[in-house]
């Protein structure tokens, strides 16, 4: 009857949907998410209007996660009073990342957390033409040498033109890009002395720190006690609704 001709959603759709692909790449990228963070994830890329603006209604999330279960693509636990989801190795292939899939360690439960919020609440912003990078993205361009916990990469000025490689020229230079880290807790002064006065390459142009109120206020204090070789911002962690 009427209800066999309607069209499939999205989100109930038995097969594999692009939405799908950027959803499990996005979660792969990030190691795994909170099912608060997925809600407002695919909210984003619903093409309708979700009841709740900007997420997700929690009964259409557990469709697109149990659809995703079945297929092999999610594990999902809940823990710490929180459902909990990580693609599967299967999942990691379908979207083309070429990285291992995360088993949920509870120890890094709320880092991981809180930079899938960073991401979700910085995101929307970046200029066209720029994009944000992962840390699973980062290490694979830098191997053992340290990494921030994201990156937003900014678009290539047009103006700019290469170089005759004089010395200390790039003959093609490369996008500039912005370190984001998120600190949950205080580190020692040396550990942040270290980090802040290391060398670093001419693309960073400043690494921004997001951080709960009094980390926040203790990463300031040691900002001036200490001179970092590079911009550093701060900021108080981002809310999403």
């Amino acid at each position: 009857g009427a209800s066999t001709s309607r069209r499939a959603r999205w989100d109930t759709d038995a097969g594999i949907t692009d939405r799908d692909v950027t959803a499990l790449r996005w979660l792969g990228q990030q190691y795994a998410a909170r099912s608060d963070v997925l809600r407002v994830l695919l909210g984003r890329l619903s093409p309708g209007s979700p009841r709740i603006a900007g997420q997700l209604g929690e009964t259409t999330l557990r469709d697109v996660l149990d659809r995703w279960e079945e297929r092999g693509l999610i594990a999902r636990d809940r823990l710490l009073g929180h459902l909990w989801v990580a693609p599967t190795a299967k999942a990691l292939r379908l979207v083309g990342l070429d990285v291992r899939a995360w088993s949920f360690v509870i120890p890094q439960l709320a880092h991981v957390h809180a930079v899938g919020v960073v991401r979700l609440a910085l995101e929307p912003s970046i200029p066209e033409g720029g994009r944000w990078l992962s840390e699973r993205e980062l290490r694979r361009e830098a191997g053992k040498s340290h990494v921030p916990d994201a990156a937003i990469e900014l678009p290539e000025d047009p103006a700019t033109t290469a170089s005759f490689g004089l010395y200390g020229e790039d003959v093609d230079p490369l996008p500039r890009r912005v370190a984001v880290e998120v600190e949950l807790t205080r580190k020692g002064a040396a550990r942040l002395r270290e980090a802040w006065t290391r060398p670093r390459h001419g693309r960073w142009q400043r690494t921004t720190y997001y951080a709960p109120p009094e980390v926040a206020g203790y990463l300031t204090g040691q900002l001036a006690r200490i001179r970092p070789r590079h911009p550093i911002q701060v900021h108080p962690l981002p809310e999403v609704a």
